[in-house]
């Protein structure tokens, strides 16, 4: 196993090579997760979490991500035209960005419907569950080698985003009222949610390693953003006239960031395992926890600050162990 001196080497079919101070070449897929992938992945949890709140103040949700999905596009087409005419991609790679623009299809109504119930219980659900469906799906069909301390960081990060939903009651007992959610359509949407995650979590690990991540991800979303509007918003035209008088500012604010938080992503993805990445990402639950906490006063801090360490110990865990 590479462990000293690992740096991202040339990219064949998504796997890089690993050089090593004492010369000898070993699969990308056998080192930790690297500080640059780390770090891009911080950045995006940070701008994930912008653009979930401005979403979730949203008075329309379903009818402001697509408006985000267009104000995207818009932004980022002169980057994603140069790119395709400069390095046009092949036809299998077509075929990736086809499924994963369906899936996140899918993946924005979800949102939009989990939305509607208590944000504190879903977002972390939908969350929580994605990384242990990615983590057994990369295990077992994209034979992605996971070390012990790589599986031990993924149950951390679940269990800490498990955590920030304990409450103290009045008598002083630990109480979980996500089990409650579970039971009722909140949970099941939470729990679909996080299902669409891992799906084009997967096929988008595979997707960035044949075409350009910004490409990629323009091209998916110009999928998502017709299919949106060919199954929901074709006679929505007065409910999207009045979201984008009101959302103002706040669809391109989103547009930018949602993008950028994946674009960074993906480049991530081609430098570690998919099953890293993904938990990795739930970072942006920590920091929704620390922002409620101090900002905004929402209780229980302490059990919230618990819970938002155990995110924190479980991502350093796989960047220095896995």
């Amino acid at each position: 196993m590479c462990r000293e001196g690992c740096k991202a080497g040339a990219d064949t079919g998504g796997i890089q090579a690993c050089c090593c101070r004492n010369g000898h070449v070993a699969a990308r897929t056998h080192c930790g997760m690297s500080s640059a992938a780390l770090s891009l992945v911080v950045v995006a949890s940070s701008i994930h979490a912008g653009w979930n709140l401005l979403t979730k103040r949203a008075a329309n949700r379903l009818v402001f991500l697509w408006l985000v999905l267009g104000a995207g596009l818009i932004l980022y087409a002169p980057v994603a035209l140069y790119l395709a005419f400069a390095a046009p991609p092949p036809a299998r790679g077509l075929l990736y960005v086809l499924a994963s623009g369906l899936i996140h299809s899918g993946y924005y109504y979800a949102l939009s419907r989990m939305y509607e119930y208590e944000f504190s219980l879903t977002y972390p659900t939908a969350r929580g569950s994605s990384p242990v469906l990615v983590a057994l799906v990369s295990l077992l069909i994209l034979r992605e080698p996971l070390t012990g301390g790589g599986l031990a960081g993924i149950a951390l990060v679940v269990a800490g985003i498990a955590a920030l939903q304990l409450r103290i009651s009045d008598g002083g007992k630990l109480r979980w009222p996500i089990m409650d959610a579970l039971r009722g359509p909140a949970g099941r949407i939470a729990l679909a949610t996080g299902c669409v995650i891992a799906c084009y979590s997967l096929v988008d690990k595979i997707g960035v390693s044949i075409v350009h991540p910004v490409l990629y991800i323009w091209s998916s979303h110009a999928v998502a953003f017709a299919g949106y509007y060919a199954v929901r918003m074709r006679h929505a035209m007065p409910a999207i006239r009045t979201e984008a008088r009101r959302a103002g500012w706040a669809v391109w604010a989103a547009g930018l960031g949602q993008n950028m938080a994946y674009i960074l992503v993906l480049f991530a993805m081609r430098l570690a395992p998919v099953a890293y990445v993904v938990p990795a990402r739930e970072m942006s639950t920590l920091i929704g926890t620390i922002l409620g906490v101090t900002l905004l006063r929402e209780p229980f801090p302490a059990v919230k600050l618990g819970g938002a360490g155990l995110i924190m110990a479980g991502v350093v865990l796989i960047a220095l162990r896995g």
